[in-house]
């Protein structure tokens, strides 16, 4: 029993030992080696590391860390309210600086709060709300103004602080309930002058397709027109060949049939003329005709 004891005594002692002089570091973490609570060196390194029992181990997290500010009513150039929430992507890059001036992620996250807080104030001075909400994504400069905060941000903590801040953005943009019903107005506004923009040039592509169709259709017009009137040339010069032809063949027949057209055209039952009784118009009435016809007959 008692080399039980002794057996489990040194084992204890073994591991109080090795505690004390040697610890571990993770891939994910840098150590801060302290002595009497001052610094004295830092561990990049993951893996097993020797110290002295009267030196203490400080772990830092290495990776990305995200803070987010808390809702801010901040001021535009054009003396607009308007409500942000922002949010910082930040991580330590030289852990020994980090220890020495913040000690903890508590007082770096209040330390960005500050920092971010008075940027973001002092930059939304520099823009309208037009640059905050628009409907037109030309006017919007928010992501312009993002990279502008975080770029001297970063240049103040990474010097001072030993933080590197990889991005500040907003994460939520809102308007206080006074400002709310103008914005939305003017927006409104906004919306109405592009939809008459597209309105306008709807109707005026229009007129544009309307003039090409009426244009197009005189074109036609034009061009039917002209073959219609060579047609018809070429029909009355047809026909005053066939005329002439049935003249020299039977120019009796062909002067009897002309008149008797004549006829047609301008006797009805209430038709009244009067001429002279030696009108050629009327020898086909009075029987000249057939005395010519029975002459003709006569001589064959």
């Amino acid at each position: 029993m008692k080399s039980i004891i002794a057996f489990v005594s040194i084992i204890v002692g073994i591991l109080i030992a090795a505690t004390s002089f040697f610890f571990t570091a993770d891939e994910s973490e840098y150590v801060v080696m302290t002595q009497f609570g001052n610094p004295i060196r830092t561990i990049r390194q993951a893996g097993l590391h020797r110290k002295l029992p009267w030196q203490s181990v400080n772990r830092v997290d290495r990776r990305m860390q995200l803070y987010e500010t808390p809702l801010i009513e901040y001021l535009t150039s054009d003396k607009k309210n308007v409500v942000l929430q922002a949010f910082v992507c930040w991580h330590v890059d030289d852990p020994l600086e980090f220890f020495r001036a913040m000690r903890t992620f508590e007082s770096a996250n209040q330390r960005l709060d500050d920092l971010v807080t008075a940027s973001m104030g002092a930059k939304l001075g520099d823009y309208e709300m037009s640059n905050l909400i628009s409907i037109n994504p030309d006017e919007v400069k928010i992501s312009e103004m993002e990279k502008t905060i975080a770029s001297e941000i970063n240049a103040k903590t990474k010097a001072g602080y030993g933080i590197h801040v990889s991005r500040v953005g907003v994460s939520r943009l809102a308007l206080p309930e006074d400002n709310a019903q103008s914005v939305y107005k003017r927006m409104e506004a906004e919306r109405s002058a592009i939809a008459n923009e597209y309105r306008a040039l709807g109707h005026e592509e229009a007129d544009k397709i309307k003039s090409e169709a009426d244009r197009e259709k005189s074109d036609i017009i034009a061009k039917a027109y002209s073959e219609a009137q060579i047609i018809r040339g070429e029909g009355d010069a047809k026909a005053a060949e066939i005329y002439a032809k049935a003249y020299s063949q039977a120019p009796d027949f062909f002067e009897l049939m002309r008149t008797l057209e004549v006829y047609k055209k301008i006797l009805n039952k209430e038709t009244i003329i009067v001429m002279s009784a030696d009108s050629d118009l009327l020898k086909y009435l009075d029987g000249t005709l057939t005395a010519g016809m029975k002459e003709t007959g006569a001589a064959q």
